[in-house]
C-alpha cells in the first residue's frame, strides 16, 4: 500500500503482474544470478520479436518496482540504487543485443573481418549511464562503435556498417519502443560524432578521426562519463578504445588550463538559461539543481583528470571524495556536495517514479507533493521543501563561485600592450623602457624584439597566439622590476618558449596572477629553476598550490605519496610505473628546490629531503624489479642447516646518499648486496634460476629503471665503483663476500668510504648485517699505522685533478681548505680512533660525527661546533650556486677565514705526510 501511494506506476505494476511478484514472495530486485540468467534466457530464446518485446518490459516494469520500493524503505542507499539500476539497464542491453544479432544474422550471416577473426560490438553509455547513476526514467544515451572493418559472409554480404547498424535498429526496436506493456529504455543516440546527421554506428578509425577534428570542448566534457555497457569487452578492445582514443582526447597529459574559456562560456550559458526560463521548480536544470553538480564536478575532472589519474573515471560520487584533494574543493564541500547531489536524485527518482515519466519538475498539486513528501520520508511538504532550498542554495553558491580563475585583465593597464602587439621595435622599445627606468633599456629592448620575432614565436597557432598577446605584457610588468631584469626576462622568455605549443600554460599564467607572479620570482633568483620549468613544463603546476613552499618533508612523505601514486598504475605496466617515480621525482624536487631559495629551509633540511627522496624512490624502483622479477622466476631462496630461507637483498648508499647530504643533481654511489648462502641457492618459481644470477638481474633492471631516459627526465645517474674491487668485481655481492673483503682487501680511501655509507632500501636483515660487518670493519681492519699518510695521499691527488681555484677565485669545494678538506678530516680523525671509541661511528654524516668528536673528548665542542658552522656554511654556498647555474667559485677574501682553520687543523694533524 505504501508504494501504490508514492507510484502510480508500480500500483498498476503489482496489479498486472501479481501472480508473478506472489510467486517471488517479495519487493526484493532480482540479485545478479537471477538477470543473468534472464539475460542468457533471450539471447538463446527462438520467440519473435513480439515476444521478446513483451518479456523485457514485463521484467524492467517487475524490477523497477521493486527497485522502487527498495529505495522507500532504505533512504540512505540512494547511490546503491542508481547503480543497480544503471547495471540493470547495461543487463537489458546485452540481452537485446544477443538477440538482436542473431536476428540480423539469420539475414546477412556472420560479421569478420577479411582475415576471419571476430568484430568487436561496443555500446557506449553516455551520461548518467556510462555513470553508473541512471534515474528512474531516464533516457540512455549511447554511442554504437565496432573496432575493426569487415564483411558479413551471409547469402547477402553486407559491409560491417550496415551490419552493426542493422543491429542498432534491432536494439532500438526491443527497448525503445512503446508497447502496450510500455518500454524498456528510451534510446537516445544525438552524441555521437555529427549528431543526427552522422551515421548510426562508427568504427574506431572513424570515432578517432572525428575527436581529433571535430570534437569540441563540450564533447570533452560528455565524454567523461563514457563507459562501456552492455556487451563484455574484451580488455584489448577495451585498451585501444579508451586508453587511444576516449581519455587522450577527454584528458590532456598536463594540466588543462586552456580549457577554462569554453568552461566559462558554458557555465554563462546555464546560467543564462537558469535566468531566461522559469525553472525554479526543476531539480535538474533550475538553479542548485543537479546539472550544476554535474557541472562543477565534471569541470574539475576536466581540468586536472589528465595529470591526476584518479580524477579521470566515470562516476560523480566517485571521484567527489577525490576532488578534496584536487586544489579547488575541500572535504567539507565534497561531503556537502554528494549529500546534497543524493538528495536531489532521490527527490528526482519520486518524481519519476509517479508515472514513469522523464520529469524533473517539483508537483504542484498539492497531493503529489504529500505524496512526495511521504516517499522523501518527510512529515509534509513544507518540510522536504525547506531541505530543498538549503539543498539547492548551496549548490548554487557553489557553482557561482566557481569561476575557474577569472583571467586576469590588466592589459589595459600595461603601457607595454600596444608595443608588444604592434610589433614594436628595437628603438620604439628601448626609449619605452628608459622612461621606466628598467635596466639596460638597450639590451632588455633587444631580448623583447628577438622573442617576438623568433620564428617560434611566429609559427604559433591564433589561439596561442592571442593569449601570448595577453600575457607578454604581464610579464613585462613583473620581470623588468626584478634586481636583474636582463637574466629574468631571458629565463622567462625560455620558459613561455618552451610552452609555446602547449598553449594551455600560457592560459595558466593568464588564469592565475599568482602563479604568474611566481614563475618570475622563480626566474629572477634560480638559473636551475628556469631550467628546470623550460624542460618540464609540467611544474608549472605546482606554481598554483601553496604546498610547493612546504618545508618540511621526511621518508614516509614521500613514500606515502609515491605509494598513492602507483596505486593508480596497472600491475605489470611497467613503463607506466617508473614514469610514475620519474614524474613524482621531478616534482618534490623541485618544491625541495623552491623552499630552499626561499630561505624556509636551513641547508642541512635541504640534503635530508633530498636524501629522502631519493630513498623513497630507491624502494618504490626496488619493490617494482623484484616484482617483475619474481613473477618471472619465483623468490630466491637458499637450503640453510636443512632448513628453506628467503635470501634477502639491500641497497647500501655511500657519499652523499651514504652522509645524507644530496644535493641537486648528485649521482648516487650505491652498491648492492645480498644474503643467500648455504645449499640449494635457487628461486622457488615455475622457471627457477641460480640465485646469483636472479641478484644480478634484479640489479640490472634496478638500474635500468633509474638511468633510463622517460618523459619526465632521468631518475638519478648511479655509480657502482665503491663496490667490492670496483668496476672488476661482481654487481652483487654477498655479504660474506663483502666482510672478507672489507676486512682483508680493502684500501684506506674505501674506509674512509665506508665510514660514509649506510643502508637505504630492501631487506631489513641486509640492512642489520651491514651495520655489523661495517662496524667491525671500521673498529678492526683500519691501517692505522699508515692512515694519516693515506688519507694525505688521497686528498692531495684529488685537489691535483680537481681544484678550480684561481688567483681571487676559491674552489668551495675542492680548493686547499675546502669543503672536501673539512671532510677528509673528520673522517681521519674518526677512522684513528673508532677502535677505542665505537660511538664515532654510530652515524654516517659529518655534523653527527663532529658531534661524536667533541662528546668523546676528541675534540672540543668549541671547535666541533666552529666546523659544524662553516661546513653548514661552505655547503649553503654551494647550494646558491647550483641553484643559479654557477661554478661553486667564490671570492678568496669572502671564506678567508673559514679557510684559514680547515687550513691550520690539516696542518696539525696530517700536513707532516705532505711532501716537502
Amino acid at each position: 500500500m505504501r508504494l501504490a501511494v508514492v507510484s502510480d506506476f508500480a500500483g498498476t505494476t503489482l496489479i498486472r503482474q501479481w501472480d508473478e511478484f506472489r510467486e517471488q514472495g517479495s519487493l526484493v530486485p532480482a540479485d545478479t544470478d537471477t538477470i543473468g540468467r534472464f539475460v542468457a534466457d533471450i539471447a538463446s530464446s527462438d520467440d519473435d520479436t513480439e515476444v521478446i518485446k513483451r518479456r523485457l518490459r514485463m521484467f524492467r516494469n517487475r524490477f523497477l518496482t521493486a527497485i522502487i520500493a527498495r529505495e522507500l524503505d532504505s533512504p540512505g542507499t540512494s547511490d546503491r540504487t542508481l547503480r543497480l539500476w544503471s547495471d540493470f539497464a547495461g543487463a537489458m542491453l546485452e540481452a537485446a543485443t544477443a538477440y538482436g544479432a542473431r536476428q540480423v544474422e539469420k539475414r546477412f550471416g556472420t560479421i569478420r573481418t577479411r582475415s576471419g577473426d571476430d568484430i568487436a560490438f561496443v555500446i557506449l553509455g553516455m551520461g548518467k549511464l556510462g555513470g553508473g547513476e541512471l534515474n528512474f526514467s531516464s533516457d540512455v544515451d549511447l554511442i554504437y562503435l565496432y573496432d575493426v572493418d569487415g564483411e558479413s559472409d551471409g547469402r547477402k554480404c553486407v559491409s560491417a556498417e550496415t551490419w552493426f547498424t542493422r543491429l542498432s535498429q534491432q536494439i532500438a526496436q526491443l527497448l525503445d519502443s512503446i508497447t502496450a506493456d510500455g518500454f524498456v529504455f528510451r534510446v537516445d543516440t544525438r552524441l555521437r560524432p555529427f549528431g543526427d546527421s552522422g551515421p548510426p554506428v562508427t568504427s574506431f578509425a572513424s570515432l578517432e578521426t572525428y575527436l581529433l577534428n571535430h570534437g569540441r570542448t563540450w564533447e570533452r566534457y560528455a565524454y567523461v562519463k563514457a563507459d562501456a555497457v552492455g556487451p563484455a569487452v574484451s580488455p584489448a578492445v577495451h585498451a585501444e578504445l579508451f586508453d587511444k582514443l576516449i581519455r587522450p582526447f577527454v584528458y590532456r597529459r598536463y594540466l588543462d588550463y586552456g580549457v577554462f574559456e569554453s568552461l566559462r562560456e558554458m557555465h554563462a550559458m546555464i546560467s543564462a538559461e537558469v535566468e531566461r526560463r522559469d525553472l525554479a521548480n526543476n531539480l535538474k536544470l533550475g538553479p542548485g539543481g543537479i546539472r550544476e553538480v554535474e557541472f562543477i564536478v565534471q569541470s574539475l575532472q576536466l581540468i586536472r583528470g589528465g595529470a591526476e589519474p584518479e580524477l579521470a573515471t566515470q562516476s560523480l560520487l566517485d571521484v567527489l571524495p577525490q576532488l578534496a584533494n584536487a586544489r579547488a574543493l575541500d572535504a567539507a564541500e565534497c561531503d556537502s556536495l554528494r549529500d546534497d547531489y543524493l538528495l536531489l536524485r532521490r527527490t528526482e527518482n519520486f518524481v519519476q517514479a509517479f508515472n514513469d515519466q522523464q520529469t524533473h519538475d517539483l508537483p504542484e498539486d498539492a497531493l503529489d507533493r504529500a505524496r512526495l513528501a511521504f516517499a522523501m520520508g518527510e512529515l509534509d511538504w513544507s518540510s522536504l521543501e525547506d531541505k530543498l532550498i538549503a539543498a539547492r542554495t548551496r549548490v548554487r553558491q557553489r557553482f557561482d563561485s566557481l569561476a575557474f580563475g577569472a583571467p586576469a585583465s590588466g592589459d589595459e593597464e600595461s603601457g607595454y600592450v600596444p608595443l608588444w602587439q604592434g610589433r614594436a621595435s628595437i628603438d620604439a622599445w628601448s626609449r619605452a623602457l628608459a622612461e621606466e627606468g628598467a635596466g639596460d633599456p638597450l639590451v632588455l629592448a633587444e631580448r623583447i624584439v628577438a622573442f617576438r620575432e623568433d620564428p617560434a614565436t611566429g609559427r604559433v597557432d591564433a589561439i596561442a597566439e592571442s593569449r601570448l598577446d595577453r600575457l607578454v605584457p604581464l610579464l613585462l610588468d613583473a620581470a623588468l622590476h626584478a634586481d636583474d631584469p636582463d637574466a629574468t626576462l631571458e629565463r622567462v622568455f625560455r620558459v613561455v618558449g618552451a610552452v609555446l605549443r602547449r598553449s594551455a600554460y600560457l592560459s595558466l599564467l593568464l588564469e592565475n596572477p599568482d602563479a604568474l607572479t611566481r614563475l618570475v620570482e622563480l626566474c629572477a633568483r634560480s638559473q636551475m629553476i628556469a631550467d628546470e620549468l623550460a624542460a618540464y613544463p609540467v611544474l608549472l603546476d605546482e606554481l598554483l598550490d601553496v604546498r610547493v613552499f612546504d618545508d618540511h618533508w621526511t621518508k614516509s612523505d614521500f613514500s606515502n605519496a609515491l605509494g598513492e601514486r602507483l596505486l593508480h598504475v596497472d600491475d605489470g605496466d611497467v613503463e607506466a610505473a617508473v614514469e610514475t617515480l620519474a614524474q613524482f621525482q621531478r616534482l618534490m624536487m623541485f618544491r625541495i628546490s623552491v623552499a630552499d631559495f626561499n630561505n624556509r629551509l636551513p641547508i642541512m633540511k635541504v640534503s635530508d629531503a633530498l636524501t629522502f627522496l631519493a630513498e623513497a624512490v630507491l624502494d618504490a624502483a626496488l619493490g617494482i624489479a623484484w616484482s617483475e622479477l619474481v613473477g618471472k622466476h619465483g623468490v630466491p631462496c637458499c637450503d640453510i642447516d636443512g632448513e628453506s630461507h628467503e635470501a634477502g637483498f639491500g641497497i647500501v648508499g655511500y657519499g652523499k646518499l651514504g652522509g645524507l647530504e644530496l644535493s641537486y643533481g648528485s649521482d648516487l654511489d650505491i652498491i648492492f648486496l645480498n644474503d643467500s648462502r648455504g645449499r640449494e641457492q635457487q628461486t622457488n618459481g615455475e622457471k627457477p634460476i641460480d640465485n646469483a644470477v636472479f641478484f644480478t638481474r634484479l640489479a640490472r633492471r634496478l638500474i635500468h629503471f633509474l638511468t633510463t631516459q622517460t618523459r619526465s627526465g632521468v631518475l638519478y645517474e648511479i655509480d657502482m665503483r665503491l663496490r667490492p674491487s670496483g668496476r672488476k668485481g661482481l654487481l652483487v655481492s654477498t655479504l660474506e663476500a663483502f666482510a672478507r673483503y672489507q676486512e682483508a682487501d680493502a684500501w684506506t680511501w674505501e674506509h674512509q668510504a665506508l665510514l660514509r655509507a649506510r643502508p637505504v632500501a630492501g631487506s631489513q636483515r641486509i640492512a642489520e648485517g651491514f651495520a655489523r660487518v661495517r662496524e667491525n670493519t671500521l673498529r678492526t681492519s683500519v691501517r692505522r699505522e699508515a692512515l694519516a699518510a693515506d688519507v694525505a695521499g688521497m686528498r692531495r691527488k684529488m685537489r691535483a685533478e680537481l681544484d678550480r681555484s684561481r688567483e681571487d677565485d676559491f674552489d668551495l669545494k675542492h680548493g686547499n681548505g675546502g669543503l672536501v678538506d673539512l671532510e677528509f678530516l673528520v673522517q681521519y680523525l674518526v677512522l684513528r680512533d673508532a677502535a677505542s671509541s665505537p660511538e664515532l661511528i654510530e652515524f654516517s654524516d659529518n655534523i653527527r660525527q663532529l658531534d661524536a668528536l667533541a662528546a668523546t673528548g676528541l675534540m672540543s665542542s668549541a671547535r666541533a661546533t666552529e666546523l659544524q658552522d662553516i661546513y653548514r656554511a661552505f655547503r649553503q654556498r654551494l647550494h646558491r650556486l647550483a641553484l643559479d647555474g654557477r661554478p661553486g667559485l667564490v671570492p678568496l677574501d669572502s671564506v678567508v677565514d673559514e679557510v684559514s682553520v680547515i687550513r691550520a687543523l690539516w696542518q696539525e694533524y696530517l700536513a707532516p705526510e705532505e711532501p716537502a
